[in-house]
């Protein structure tokens, strides 16, 4: 007896050939995301810091005088009151205020702007390069320093090198992934590093170092003979960033090159001492570790002495140099790439050309971090490694104790980072203490205090800020220094009687911080005293001098003892 067997077929599907089912949203993140954390805390506090909406202080008053008095044109060219920031950043600037006028909010929005976007492209980098530890690391290096979140909410361009170094940094890094980039990838990274020069000046400082790894790995790859008709297809692009080098240089950085000024205030600071021998030049360089650990690295939690420092220092710099060889290990070119950036501004501190200090290196972190962050991935790759060989058949053979080693090693360098960022982290997340002086409110409400003919005595500390806040209002003005005369010489100055004949009322402001502001200060108050009467005053901090006063009868006034320089009439 047969049986007949029947095969069910199926109807053809008109959409056989569609494309797959989506992929569920929440795939598309990878353990490496858990840098996603530290990132939204950060996001959290930049723009808790940008909703202080704090006045502006001396050096942004100064910057966005520039900006908001200036045109596009005459933005070139030196700047006034010994101010200097990138021509591009510059214009940007000047076009949101044109726009929407001048705000805090919106002189602040840019450099905001930028530190997200460091965030951005950190967060793109660990999830491309790192894994779960790394990516944390890096982001929460990040999280914890302390310029990144001071500069997004001023009127300065320093997030502005953050953003741009970050920027080239990653896309070098992907142009060094592929085996031979074409013509156009090449182009296309000249003309990113061209843009970069415009804005950033930290990122024009590092494009030498990337460029020179990447028309060097160029040649290496395609061999010795030939190599370098490769190198030369990645280094002609060169012509578009030298192009916009050398408008940017004519029109702009030229007068900050050759500014007295800047070389000599950051001179004492970021430049190795005069007449240095060898010995004292190195022990300079050693000292300058300790110092980027002060600032811009701010590896310091608030209450820690130089103590301290001195041991964390030494430890996070090592992790730095541990993280270059492991990124030799993963990408021969990367370790260069990253080694190459630190060393390029020690090598320009040494000439005298860019100060190793303070905000002006701060365009060497992206690399010293994303460094460290190599360190930790290396060490939690270790840990892994020792996990597996104490599991499997060689726990007691000499590869298995190298594991167990390199295991515990991966662990230390690991806990030992997080102890160190973990209080730096915390200190960041609490509030800000209040100004010791808002001169924003101080001059608002002199403004309206303000009668026709009235005198405006301001403490140069101060002079800016009433050339931003109430330009056109409180004049006209005077800028005083009391300069004591030396003993048995008359005064060579002024008297306050003298600066103050044919007015009636003075409105004397300022802010009065140590030192010479604080004795002038406190020497205008002495002879107001003989001169006339406080008609009113307001407190707006500590800091803060605001008052009016009336003036005697000039018949009635008595004698005063201060002896002043002034700058009288409208000062700028």
């Amino acid at each position: 007896m047969s049986h007949a067997t029947a095969t069910a077929v199926a109807p053809a599907d008109d959409n056989a050939s569609a494309a797959p089912a989506r992929r569920p949203w929440w795939r598309w993140f990878t353990w490496a995301d858990l840098a996603l954390v530290p990132f939204a805390l950060e996001v959290v506090l930049l723009v808790r810091r940008a909703a202080y909406h704090h006045p502006l202080w001396l050096d942004e008053q100064m910057i966005a005088r520039n900006i908001r008095d200036r045109g596009f044109l005459d933005l070139a060219g030196a700047l006034d009151y010994n101010q200097s920031a990138p021509l591009g950043w510059l214009w940007v600037q000047h076009a949101l205020v044109l726009v929407f006028g001048t705000d805090e909010y919106v002189l602040r929005v840019l450099p905001l702007l930028a530190a997200v976007g460091t965030l951005v492209l950190a967060w793109l980098a660990g999830r491309r390069w790192l894994g779960p530890v790394g990516s944390v690391t890096l982001m929460s290096l990040f999280v914890a320093n302390a310029s990144l979140l001071r500069y997004s909410a001023e009127v300065k361009q320093y997030t502005g090198d953050l953003f741009w170094t970050m920027l080239l940094l990653f896309l070098t890094m992907v142009l060094l992934e592929k085996a031979r980039p074409t013509t156009r990838q090449y182009v296309i990274w000249w003309s990113v590093a061209a843009l970069a020069c415009l804005f950033s000046m930290g990122a024009m400082l590092a494009t030498p170092v990337f460029a020179v790894v990447v028309v060097a790995t160029a040649w290496l790859r395609a061999g010795w003979r030939t190599g370098w008709k490769e190198a030369f297809r990645s280094a002609w692009p060169f012509l578009i960033w030298f192009a916009v080098f050398a408008v940017h240089y004519l029109a702009s950085l030229r007068y900050v090159v050759g500014s007295d000024f800047m070389a000599i205030f950051w001179g004492r600071r970021g430049y190795p001492p005069a007449h240095a021998t060898k010995r004292e030049t190195l022990d300079w360089a050693w000292d300058r570790l300790t110092v980027l650990g002060t600032d811009p690295l701010h590896l310091s939690p608030p209450g820690t002495g130089p103590g301290y420092l001195s041991v964390v220092a030494p430890i996070f710099w090592l992790l730095f140099a541990l993280g270059c060889l492991a990124a030799v290990y993963y990408r021969r070119p990367w370790g260069a790439l990253l080694a190459g950036v630190p060393l390029l501004a020690f090598l320009l501190a040494f000439a005298e050309v860019v100060p190793l200090y303070m905000r002006m290196a701060i365009w060497i972190l992206p690399c010293v971090y994303v460094a460290v962050a190599f360190a930790t991935t290396a060490a939690a790759k270790l840990v892994v490694v020792a996990f597996r060989a104490l599991r499997g058949p060689a726990r007691t053979s000499w590869r298995g104790g190298a594991a167990l080693v390199g295991g515990l090693a991966g662990v230390v360098a690991v806990l030992t980072l997080a102890v160190m960022i973990t209080p730096l982290i915390k200190a960041r997340t609490t509030p800000e203490p209040p100004g010791t002086v808002d001169e924003r409110a101080a001059l608002a409400w002199l403004s309206t205090q303000h009668r026709p003919g009235d005198m405006t005595i301001v403490l140069t500390a101060s002079a800016h800020a009433v050339g931003w806040y109430a330009d056109d209002v409180l004049r006209p003005r005077a800028e005083p220094a009391h300069v004591p005369p030396k003993a048995g010489q008359p005064c060579t100055g002024q008297s306050l009687n003298q600066l103050t004949d044919g007015f009636q009322r003075v409105i004397l402001f300022g802010y009065t911080k140590k030192g010479e502001a604080a004795e002038t200060a406190a020497q205008l108050r002495t002879d107001f005293a003989a001169l006339g009467t406080v008609a009113t005053q307001r407190d707006f901090g500590p800091a803060a001098l605001t008052e009016i006063i009336n003036l005697y009868p000039p018949a009635q006034r008595g004698p005063t003892t201060g002896c002043y320089v002034a700058i009288l009439g409208d000062v700028d």
